[in-house]
């Protein structure tokens, strides 16, 4: 599946999509960072069967507006 681009409160994001056995994975790219977040949609949970793809964007941009602006630490 093609990655997603889209904007929220000023930053550009990319968010790439991987199929695996139990369902989906997306990771969340902000623009300029070196870090992404990781989402998972498990098969028949969380995702419209019907719309894969919109409904994968819809959860990343939905969990983009709650996502802690400042970057993690690193022990």
């Amino acid at each position: 599946m093609d990655p997603h681009e889209f904007e929220h409160d000023g930053t550009r994001y990319e968010v790439h999509f991987e199929r695996v056995v139990e369902g989906w994975i997306c990771r969340i790219l902000r623009e300029g960072g070196d870090t992404s977040h990781v989402m998972a949609f498990p098969d028949a949970i969380g995702f419209d069967p019907s719309d894969v793809r919109e409904s994968l964007i819809a959860g990343c941009e939905a969990a983009v507006a709650v996502l802690d602006p400042i970057p993690p630490t690193r022990h």
